[in-house]
């Protein structure tokens, strides 16, 4: 899998590289704002706008990972915390349990032992 996926990524990058020589002799105009330049070599602003994306998806990422990261401690925490209460509970012997917080087992009547017959 990993080696189809880095074929897939050769090829993009060949891909872009074509395209970006055949661009390579064409100019645009920029505007941003109040700034203007009205002679920028296309390859240049195809190179920028890919760094700009890439690194606004990073950070974008990196926050949700920051996020899911948080998230993973605190359920870990919690889950430690009922492992422990379970242990807890295992160890509590039948005599520690007071006799009211048992429930009593009511005796199969006798019509439904008829129907199951």
């Amino acid at each position: 899998m990993k080696i189809v996926l880095n074929l897939i990524k050769i090829l993009l990058f060949i891909l872009i590289l074509y395209i970006l020589t055949q661009n390579s002799n064409q100019y645009v105009q920029i505007s941003l704002l109040t700034y203007q330049n009205p002679k920028v070599s296309l390859l240049v602003v195809l190179i920028a706008s890919l760094t700009i994306g890439a690194v606004v998806g990073a950070v974008f990422m990196a926050f949700s990972l920051i996020q899911a990261n948080s998230e993973v401690k605190k359920l870990k925490q919690k889950n430690k915390q009922l492992m422990s209460e379970l242990e807890n509970l295992r160890n509590v012997s039948v005599e520690e349990i007071p006799d009211e917080d048992v429930p009593s087992l009511s005796s199969p009547t006798t019509s439904e032992t008829d129907e199951k017959s």
